[in-house]
């Protein structure tokens, strides 16, 4: 298969895998109810292309996660939720980025906390915006810890996830270079 096939057709399998993720964490019911908390489950999609290398690139990277809000704020009939969505996530990605590349070394649950928070953050900002309110900020501390929780079991999934399967990494188009 060509590259660009191969590439194509797996980027939109990352796409239907994250938004299936997202719909089977939608039936999930948390202990405590706490707006905008999630396990962000669909995120391990994310982060995992983000950390494949070889032929994978951030804009890849980001147009899946892209398609998967889209798409979920559609399925979900969620249009304001897409606005929030849409602010955590990129915010989310720019600092899983940004982290990964700083911080050559830095363990993959560090950077999927990272990110997790700062998708909190990024909702939070979002809200505040139109809400015309600061009220919302008593929801971060909870987020927060949320954030750290679930970005640990995404870290570690997607860790996992590389220590394990070398040749499907291999045959993702990605290179396995995980310590």
């Amino acid at each position: 298969m060509k590259t660009n096939t191969k590439k194509l057709t797996l980027t939109a399998l990352f796409a239907v895998v994250a938004l299936i993720i997202f719909i089977v964490e939608a039936q999930i019911p948390l202990p405590v109810h706490i707006p905008g908390l999630k396990l962000g489950l669909a995120n391990i999609i994310t982060l995992f292309m983000l950390f494949l290398g070889g032929f994978w690139k951030v804009r890849d990277v980001l147009l899946v996660l892209l398609v998967r809000i889209l798409l979920a704020a559609l399925i979900a009939g969620n249009p304001v939720g897409l606005l929030y969505s849409f602010t955590g996530g990129i915010l989310s990605l720019l600092v899983m980025f940004a982290m990964k590349a700083a911080f050559k070394g830095a363990a993959i649950p560090v950077i999927s906390v990272a990110g997790a928070v700062a998708h909190n953050i990024g909702q939070i900002a979002a809200v505040m915006l139109v809400w015309q309110s600061a009220s919302v900020l008593v929801y971060l501390p909870a987020l927060i810890a949320g954030g750290i929780i679930s970005g640990l079991l995404t870290g570690f999934a997607v860790y996992f996830l590389f220590k394990t399967h070398p040749k499907f990494i291999g045959f993702l188009g990605g290179k396995n270079d995980i310590r």
